[in-house]
């Protein structure tokens, strides 16, 4: 049976900077513009082939979504196919997807979300490993910071929440992915072409309608493909 280890130092000393932490187990937990931040309920699932970490207490919501369901450090930015998101009391939502306001930042959201070990033998399955970012609201106008977070032990019990419609558009983009691999391996000269390049095509709509082309690249890229014949 499949089992990764990977050694995690973490403890008080971990949270030196802004207020500490008492690291619990199971826990999502960080330190959040300065303060600790610790989730209530935490739970992880798996979806379009990633996995989602959800921690929660009341009217705040934090999620971490990676692009894969394995054991590896995935970059977040506005490019990036992982995401972290926050909904805050007030209902403002923070993503990493967002770009900031050229007045309020001139960087865009970044971060990491690193998953270290996945427990195939507890049942539920128990993930652990460690994030940070920083994102912010859908005007640019509004930033959140989360350093020195961890999740430890975090049970994959699914039933989560959705948050805005980020959920919706990370999807898309999932899928676009996974589609694009699969066209990216054939050829004009391949009987399942132009079923494999009207998938394509369906997938980049779908992500333009999710997500928005400010670029415009999704569009040139279904142009080029013309009828798929």
């Amino acid at each position: 049976m499949k089992r990764f280890f990977y050694l995690l130092v973490f403890g008080l000393t971990a949270f030196s900077c802004g207020e500490e932490i008492e690291f619990n187990t199971p826990a999502i937990q960080a330190n959040r513009d300065g303060r600790a931040w610790r989730a209530e309920y935490f739970a992880a699932d798996i979806d379009f082939g990633g996995f989602i970490f959800e921690g929660g207490r009341p009217d705040e919501v934090l999620q971490l979504i990676t692009p894969t369901d394995e054991i590896g450090i995935f970059d977040l930015s506005t490019e990036s196919s992982a995401v972290a998101i926050f909904k805050d009391f007030d209902g403002t939502i923070y993503s990493t997807a967002n770009l900031s306001d050229p007045s309020i930042s001139p960087y865009p959201g970044e971060g990491q979300i690193r998953v270290l070990e996945i427990d195939d033998d507890a049942d539920p399955k128990r993930i652990s490993g460690e994030f940070y970012f920083t994102a912010f609201s859908e005007d640019g106008l509004k930033s959140v910071n989360f350093i020195r977070g961890v999740f430890n032990r975090v049970p994959l019990t699914g039933g989560l929440v959705a948050i805005g419609n980020e959920n919706t558009c990370l999807q898309a983009s999932q899928n676009l992915n996974s589609v694009q691999q699969a066209f990216s391996t054939a050829d004009t000269s391949d009987p399942n072409y132009a079923d494999l390049c009207g998938d394509y095509k369906v997938a980049l709509q779908n992500a333009i309608d999710a997500c928005g082309d400010m670029s415009g690249n999704f569009q040139a890229t279904i142009d080029s493909l013309g009828d798929c014949n």
